[in-house]
C-alpha cells in the first residue's frame, strides 16, 4: 500500500512508519499486562494495600519501604498503570506527529485514552470508596464487570489502532450489513463472557469453597448470596459463544486467507478450545491464581484477535497490508 504525504510532511494515509507500528504493539502489549496484573490485585484481596489513597499509597507516590505483601502488589500494579498512561500518551503524540488531520489513527489513538483514562478513573472509585479485599457490597459487585468490559473496550480500541497504524483500512461497515451485525452480535455475546466471568471470578475470590461439591450446591442454594448463584451463567455463556464464535471463524478462514490474514481467525478456532479446556482445569483444580490469571490473559489475547479478525472481513476488498 503507497504512503501519501501531507504537505507538511505528516502522512495522510497508508502505513505509519515501521518503529510506530512497533511502539503501538508494545502499547496494547503493556495495557494486556496491567489488566492481568489487575487480576491479580483482586484475587489477592491485595487491593486495600495503599488505602484509601489514590494515585498514591499512602500519600506516597515513591516505593513504600516494608514487608506488607498487599501493599507491594497494590503499589507495583498503579506503577505499571502509570507506566501504561505515559505510554498511551506518547503513542497518541507520535501518532499526531506522524499522521495528517483527518486520519483514522488520529481517532483511534484519541479513543484509546478516553477508554484508558476511564478506565484509571474507575479504579480510583473503586479503591477510594473501599469496595476492594473482602468487600461484599452490591457497588463491588456492579464495579468488577463494568471495569472489565472497560479493559475490552479499551484494548479493542488500541487493537484498531494497531490496525490502522499499520496499515489497514477503514472497516466498510455499511458494505455488507448482513455481516456488520454479524460480527457486532458475536461482540456483543463476547462482551457478555467477559462480563460473566469477571462475576464468577469475583465470587470465587470472596466465596472461596473447599470442594467442587460444596461449590456445586453453593450455585444452587437459595442461601447463597446472588453471586454465587449467578456464577452458573460464565460456563453457560462461555462455552455457548465460544462455540458459535469458532464456527464462524472457521467458515470465513478461506476469506481471511485471500486477504492476506488468516492468523487470527486460526487463533480464535483454536484459542477458543484452549480456552474452554482451560476454563474446566481452572474448576476443578478449584480456581487458583495461576489458572485464572491464564484464562484472563487468554481471553484478551481472543478478544484482540476477533477484533483483528473482524477488521480484516470488514476492510474494503482490496490488496491489504501486512500487519
Amino acid at each position: 500500500m503507497t504512503t501519501a504525504l501531507s504537505a507538511g510532511g505528516k502522512i495522510g494515509s497508508g502505513r505509519g512508519p515501521g518503529s510506530l507500528v512497533a511502539f503501538a504493539w508494545g502499547s496494547l502489549g503493556i495495557t494486556l499486562v496491567t489488566i492481568v496484573m489487575g487480576a491479580i490485585v483482586r484475587a489477592t484481596h491485595s487491593g486495600d494495600g495503599c488505602g484509601r489513597s489514590w494515585p498514591a499509597c499512602d500519600g506516597s507516590l515513591v516505593f513504600p519501604g516494608t514487608d506488607d505483601t498487599a501493599r507491594l502488589i497494590e503499589f507495583s500494579h498503579r506503577m505499571v498503570s502509570g507506566v501504561n498512561l505515559i505510554v498511551v500518551a506518547v503513542l497518541l503524540f507520535l501518532i499526531f506527529r506522524a499522521f495528517a488531520s483527518g486520519h483514522p489513527a488520529r481517532r483511534a489513538g484519541v479513543w484509546a485514552m478516553v477508554f484508558l483514562v476511564i478506565e484509571a478513573l474507575i479504579g480510583a472509585v473503586i479503591v477510594l470508596y473501599g469496595w476492594v479485599a473482602e468487600d461484599r457490597s452490591a457497588a463491588r459487585q456492579v464495579s468488577v464487570p463494568l471495569h472489565l468490559v472497560n479493559t475490552f473496550l479499551l484494548t479493542a480500541a488500541l487493537a484498531y489502532t494497531v490496525w490502522v497504524v499499520a496499515g489497514g483500512r477503514v472497516p466498510a461497515l455499511k458494505v455488507n450489513r448482513r455481516l456488520t451485525f454479524t460480527l457486532g452480535g458475536l461482540a456483543v455475546l463476547m462482551m457478555l463472557t467477559f462480563a460473566t466471568g469477571a462475576t464468577t471470578s469475583l465470587a470465587d475470590t470472596l466465596f472461596r469453597a473447599e470442594s467442587l461439591a460444596e461449590g456445586f450446591m453453593a450455585d444452587f442454594s437459595q442461601e447463597s448470596a446472588v453471586i454465587l448463584r449467578l456464577r452458573v451463567l460464565h460456563p453457560v455463556v462461555a462455552i455457548g459463544g465460544g462455540l458459535l464464535l469458532a464456527w464462524f471463524a472457521s467458515t470465513r478462514l478461506d476469506e481471511t486467507e485471500r486477504r492476506g490474514r488468516p492468523w487470527p481467525a486460526r487463533l480464535l478456532i483454536f484459542g477458543v478450545l484452549i480456552q474452554a479446556t482451560l476454563g474446566l482445569v481452572h474448576i476443578a483444580l478449584l480456581t487458583p491464581l495461576v489458572t485464572g490469571l491464564l484464562h484472563l490473559a487468554i481471553a484478551q489475547v481472543l478478544w484482540v484477535a476477533f477484533v483483528l479478525f473482524a477488521l480484516t472481513l470488514l476492510e474494503p476488498d482490496t490488496e491489504a497490508a501486512a500487519i
